[in-house]
């Protein structure tokens, strides 16, 4: 199968990329020959401390596969113990960090089949996977409604006492078909809220997702194609999208 993959962020409006809590993997753009691919989008929770950390050691952990909860954790603790801080952070560490977390795996179908092959999500908190084709939404999780986002999403911890988003009424697992020429979606909270809005109003935001390049690129995309730091912008100011870190992963398969 032929993967084609590209992911775009950018921090919330008045923070720099420094301060940016959201994490995913791939990071880079690529377009390959694959027999099996994942990649994972994670929201680090703005009040906890680290969070972006955490966020980039379980989109990892995700991708690379076979990576236990309770190894992250103590990773994640080596990582933000070694160097003093400040003595307010220390209580926020010992609270420790939360984090969403929506990761893809595609697989390849055999050669008998007449459909391109398999996916499966795995999904904790409200970073959203969306699956599309032709333009029409086939599958959404973990939310499925713009009204179904909330203050206090079940999220992922670093504290080893605590189970929070292994617990089998907080993890989502979903699985499906795809085809060639089928799009999948990452999207952290903000941006999810408001593609479901968009798509329960009548305006589907699938052909935008699908012509979004980064400002880096400008006059080098398809004609029509906007800059993804342009439209989030304009968003904030009036399409309704909440001023948020804000990620998104796309993925073309073939």
């Amino acid at each position: 199968m032929w993967i084609c993959n590209q992911a775009f962020h950018t921090p919330k409006r008045g923070n720099v990329e420094s301060e940016y809590e959201d994490a995913f993997l791939p990071e880079r753009v690529f377009r390959r020959d694959l027999s099996e691919f994942h990649c994972a989008v994670a929201d680090g929770a703005s009040e906890s401390a680290f969070s972006g950390e955490w966020a980039r050691l379980l989109a990892r952990a995700y991708c690379r596969r076979g990576v236990s909860l309770k190894r992250l954790q103590r990773c994640w603790l080596r990582l933000v113990t070694r160097r003093p801080v400040p003595w307010y952070l220390e209580a926020k560490i010992r609270r420790g960090a939360h984090a969403a977390l929506v990761g893809l795996s595609i697989r390849d179908g055999q050669p008998a089949e007449s459909f391109g092959g398999s996916w499966e999500v795995t999904a904790v908190g409200d970073s959203c996977f969306f699956h599309v084709r032709a333009d029409e939404l086939l599958t959404v999780a973990p939310i499925s409604t713009s009204d179904g986002f909330g203050n206090s999403p079940h999220l992922i911890s670093t504290d080893a006492s605590a189970s929070f988003g292994l617990d089998a009424d907080r993890l989502t697992v979903v699985s499906g078909e795809w085809r060639p020429r089928d799009a999948f979606y990452l999207a952290t909270d903000a941006l999810a809220q408001w593609a479901l809005a968009e798509h329960e109003a009548g305006r589907p935001p699938w052909p935008l997702f699908r012509g979004l390049n980064h400002a880096a690129d400008h006059g080098r995309g398809a004609p029509g194609s906007r800059s993804f730091e342009e439209v989030v912008e304009e968003l904030r100011e009036n399409g309704g999208l909440h001023n948020d870190d804000t990620t998104l992963l796309r993925v073309e398969v073939a």
